[in-house]
């Protein structure tokens, strides 16, 4: 029995130093959690509606959305049109989506252009947050014809803009560029350089957030 005593004297000593070292890391997730421009921000009605659909409520998502996206939020536009493609919270609507998209994708939000090129291209693309994701699938058409120009032209533009620390994100879009740069004709490429050379943020150039 006496063997076994410093053993416990060394056990009880590493609790006593784990435990502020636990308390601590408890204490700092917390306050994480807390500073503004997280997943977990308390006070971003767009990071609200996030955690609400990741947590499959999207039609209370769109009580937060929709008022930011009517007022210009290109974050909540893009996330509110993406509720009208699913048909998530409200009914279906790939008209809908689709202008929700634009509004989002012509202030540079990346993400919303993706989903206009993905449209446009008849393609498909799993997308969404860490937690939740979901495929938009418009190899049927999704309501508009095939324009691979248009395709070309919003992915070379999401590519362009998105944030330098998401390389597969970058990565995956150069793939797509070149499928279909390898489908437009010399006449259109150029055209297609020429609109993505004078492109302007419309009515002014946002920043998406990264959550």
């Amino acid at each position: 029995m006496g063997r076994d005593r410093p053993r416990r004297d060394e056990d009880t000593e590493m609790t006593r130093w784990l435990a502020p070292a636990l308390m601590a890391a408890v204490i700092v997730v917390a306050l994480g959690a807390c500073i503004p421009g997280t997943y977990l921000d308390p006070l971003d009605n767009y990071a609200r509606g996030l955690r609400l659909f990741d947590r499959g409520q999207p039609e209370n998502a769109i009580l937060f959305w929709k008022p930011l996206a009517e007022k210009g939020d290109c974050d909540a536009q893009y996330r509110y049109g993406t509720l009208f493609f699913l048909g998530a919270g409200v009914p279906q609507s790939f008209d809908l989506a689709r202008d929700w998209w634009s509004k989002a994708a012509n202030q540079g939000q990346y993400r919303a252009q993706l989903m206009l090129a993905t449209a446009h291209g008849h393609r498909s693309v799993t997308t969404g947050s860490f937690v939740r994701a979901f495929r938009v699938d418009c190899r049927q058409g999704c309501g508009v014809p095939r324009d691979l120009q248009r395709a070309y032209e919003w992915l070379r533009l999401a590519r362009d803009l998105v944030p330098r620390n998401l390389e597969a994100f970058r990565q995956q879009a150069n793939l797509e560029i070149v499928d279909l740069e390898a489908e437009l004709t010399p006449a259109q490429r150029a055209d297609a350089e020429h609109r993505i050379s004078g492109w302007i943020p419309s009515p002014a150039r946002c920043v998406p957030r990264e959550l």
